[in-house]
């Protein structure tokens, strides 16, 4: 199928019906009464500068909270966000399995906690996790594209950031408030259990959230591997080594006055996966996080600035990759922290504008028989502007940003080395980079905008890119890196059009992407495998750099069927598609690229009731390098059921899902394990939640 044409149908659609003669003269910044649907009003509190909602963004954004997040939320944060217009995930099984935006994972996609880094090592490879728990997350937000002036030089695919609260910003309402929650399913026999509460008096406020899920081996329909070379004796109907244990929680305590608030909070993280690759014995990581975050905010003018906001996290990290579930293979290590300061300035006439610096720091350390980097420290210092004038019709904003990383190989000691920050011995690799954007949201027409930004960045390569040397089995590879990699340079460009009222809401956005010096992993030649001195005759891959392009394109619409007091029925539809190639060669497909996706989901709520249906389907994708296969198209079909029971002390939902329900064989292009691990198979998941 051609990649432009259900997103060519779904604008006309919009166009079509949304389309109307509207007096030039009304065009001003748009002021909508109540009585008008209205959408892409969620706050967008990554954003920067001060708090926008998604129709006030000059780049593609979508926020995932209340019922909806809780109905789409899966036991790994890819696999929660990968129904969303242009995110899709690297499926590693139930355990693993990380955001890919525009085509862009790993160390593009910036993984932030509450603000700050997750710090975790699920970038180095894609069957490890990332340290969040989607389901005791409030609120999260995504922002597709280049977004390296507030959160890094490495973003230049997007940003996810999760809320959970941990540390309360807010008094609780009651002496005592939070919610209880099961649920469990049937196509892994998964039992869930969730508690969080807030409490507080005297200006202080207390948090806690806890979690503990257990569940098996996942079923799947069909066989879990496909090709000439899948055993003949292997599994059917059920996918091996894919159960999953996780146990989190987290304490928070704040104090909260009128000019801002200090707090903290103590977090842990354990989780235990299988890594259904299909080897015998089978693979599992054991995985370990503890965490110290500190927060403050300060909203009261001192100076030039009119508030300031404070993120620090401070993280131990180990996971342990074992054979048969006992011996211990590999050993990860990783202490970090990253910290960040934002101030806003005061209003000037109509510019506004804020300042900031990051600083980062991250040891890793491996022991066993796949240590694929020498044990390596990376210190990352940046400051940032963002600056913005609101005019009646058009905001612009503009910024730059400077980072510093310095890589350090060998062993470390425990504890930040600060005299080694100007170190400049052989071991050192001290490299700088710059970054600088520039953006425009236009008003045309009332209940329209219109948003157009460039991005132009640099980013550094990784400890992993430019050192690795060894078997690495998350991707079934022997991999080589470059000291001599450079810096990666992207010109970003983003076009989005938004209208947040009337019969049909929603966004189409394109974008375009060069990046220069593209670092990727390509397979060598046979030849090859000697040198490396590959004892487990896998196959060798480097990471080279090449000049390439990503471009493609994003729809998200929202027809309002019905939209009374009492009953509102709504027609979402959907459609993404990104190509990747060589610059020099449009004929040379990047590698794991997600095929055209679209789809749609009719959805009704009335009074206690609410209710959906969606269908989801992928294209075939054939266009690949040359050592990937071609992955089949698949369509899923899901659809939710919840019912709402108020009482004098709780409110009580009750929520049905059924996802995948024609039980259909799906694989995903972006996994490294789509010959071994197909999707889960029909699954019904039955729950209850009391919020007290």
């Amino acid at each position: 199928m051609n990649y432009s044409i259900p997103l060519i149908l779904l604008s006309l659609v919009w166009a079509l019906t949304s389309i109307r003669a509207q007096d030039t003269a009304a065009a001003t910044r748009p002021q909508t009464s109540e009585s008008e649907i209205v959408n892409l009003d969620a706050m967008v509190v990554s954003s920067g500068l001060d708090d926008k909602t998604a129709f006030d963004l000059a780049q593609g954004a979508s926020v995932l909270a209340d019922n909806e997040l809780r109905l789409r939320s899966q036991s790994t944060l890819g696999e929660t966000l990968s129904s969303l217009p242009g995110v899709n995930a690297g499926y590693f099984g139930p355990g693993a399995s990380r955001p890919i935006i525009r085509g862009l994972g790993g160390d593009r996609v910036r993984m932030l906690a509450n603000g700050v880094g997750t710090l975790d090592l699920s970038n180095l490879s894609p069957d490890h996790t990332v340290a969040v728990e989607p389901l005791l997350v409030e609120r999260i937000e995504v922002l597709r594209g280049p977004s390296t002036l507030l959160y890094g030089s490495s973003a230049v695919g997007g940003v996810v950031n999760t809320i959970d609260n941990s540390i309360p910003s807010k008094l609780a309402s009651s002496a005592l408030e939070g919610a209880v929650e099961v649920r469990g399913d049937t196509v892994a026999n998964q039992r869930t259990g969730i508690l969080t509460a807030l409490t507080g008096t005297s200006g202080f406020a207390f948090r806690v959230n806890a979690l503990m899920r257990d569940s098996g081996d996942v079923d799947i329909p069909g066989y879990a591997i496909q090709g000439a070379d899948a055993p003949a004796n292997q599994a059917h109907g059920t996918l091996p080594s894919s159960e999953l244990a996780t146990k989190t929680g987290s304490f928070g305590t704040a104090w909260i006055g009128n000019s801002g608030f200090i707090g903290a909070a103590v977090s842990t993280y354990d989780t235990a996966y299988g890594v259904p690759v299909g080897d015998d014995p089978a693979i599992s990581i054991d995985m370990t996080q503890r965490r110290l975050d500190l927060r403050g905010e300060f909203t009261q003018e001192f100076g030039i600035f009119s508030s300031a906001n404070l993120r620090l996290g401070i993280s131990d990290y180990r996971h342990s990759e074992l054979s048969g579930g006992t011996t211990v293979n590999t050993t990860f290590k990783s202490t970090s922290y990253e910290g960040r300061l934002e101030l806003q300035q005061v209003p000037v006439g109509l510019l506004t504008g804020t300042v900031g610096f990051q600083t980062a720091w991250a040891k890793v350390s491996s022991v066993g028989e796949e240590v694929v980097q020498p044990p390596n420290q990376t210190t990352t210092n940046a400051v940032f502007i963002l600056e913005e004038l609101k005019f009646e019709h058009i905001t612009w904003q503009v910024g730059a940003r400077y980072d510093n990383q310095r890589i350090a190989l060998g062993e470390v000691p425990e504890l930040p080395p600060f005299d080694r920050y100007l170190a400049t011995s052989g071991d050192t690799m001290a490299r700088d980079a710059l970054s600088g954007s520039t953006g425009v949201v236009v008003y045309p027409l009332k209940d329209y905008s219109l948003g157009l930004s460039l991005a132009w960045s640099q980013r550094l390569p990784t400890a992993q890119e430019l050192f690795s040397n060894g078997p690495h089995g998350g991707t079934g590879a022997y991999e080589v890196g470059d000291s001599s990699l450079g810096r990666e340079t992207s010109l970003g460009l983003d076009l989005t059009l938004r209208k947040r009222a009337g019969f049909i809401t929603g966004s189409i956005g394109v974008f375009y992407n060069r990046m220069d010096a593209f670092i990727y992993e390509q397979e060598l030649p046979e030849s090859a495998k000697p040198e490396f001195n590959n004892d487990e005759d896998l196959s060798v891959y480097q990471f080279v750099a090449a000049d390439s392009r990503f471009y493609g394109g994003e729809v998200e619409l929202t027809l309002h069927l019905v939209d009374s007091t009492n009953h509102q029925l709504h027609l979402n539809l959907t459609g993404d598609s990104v190509r990747a190639e060589l610059a020099d060669d449009a004929n040379t497909a990047i590698p794991r690229i997600p095929p055209l996706r679209y789809g749609g989901a009719l959805r009704y709520e009335g009074g206690r009731w609410t209710a959906g249906v969606e269908i989801r389907i992928a294209e075939k994708q054939e266009r690949i390098s040359s050592y990937e296969t071609m992955t089949a198209g698949y369509t899923l079909l899901s659809a939710n059921l919840t019912y709402t029971l108020p009482t004098q002390r709780v409110n009580y939902t009750f929520f049905l899902t059924g996802n995948n329900l024609c039980d259909e064989e799906a694989r995903i292009h972006t996994s490294f394990l789509k010959d071994y691990a197909p999707l889960p198979g029909r699954n019904l998941q039955l729950g209850v939640r009391a919020n007290f």
